[in-house]
């Protein structure tokens, strides 16, 4: 794992207005905070915060899957939320994982670890949040 990318990328996102923090707890993660959603519609928050696992080798390795706060009325919801890929825990809170993969076959483009990180995924997650079922 190549922290000072993840810390680079993460850099980006903030100059952009977007909180974003990198765990290192049990399992490596960064944390969205205050992603903005399409809950409005639904009486739903209009923002949450959202967990994505740093793999293993990154960024060889692809960012795959995304957690929210065990209980969110999202995880019904959001794609692949129904299939729960493990809970985490991660600044205090519990997170579930869902079966979420944008760079492996679930729409986004292929993985290219020379243009991808977390401050691109942010943009599945945002797409994630405003696609609900």
């Amino acid at each position: 794992m190549s922290r000072e990318r993840i810390d680079r990328e993460l850099l980006l996102l903030r100059e952009g207005n977007q909180a974003a923090e990198f765990f290192s707890e049990a399992r490596p993660t960064v944390l969205y905070r205050a992603v903005p959603t399409d809950g409005a519609r639904r009486g739903l928050p209009v923002v949450t915060d959202v967990i994505v696992p740093v793999p293993d080798g990154y960024p060889a390795s692809l960012i795959d899957l995304a957690g929210l706060p065990v209980g969110s009325p999202f995880l019904v919801l959001v794609k692949g939320g129904g299939n729960n890929q493990g809970i985490v825990t991660v600044d205090g809170r519990q997170w579930q994982l869902a079966s979420y993969h944008p760079h492996n076959g679930g729409g986004g483009p292929p993985w290219d670890q020379l243009h991808h990180g977390f401050h691109t995924y942010f943009d599945h997650i945002l797409a994630w949040l405003h696609r609900l079922n």
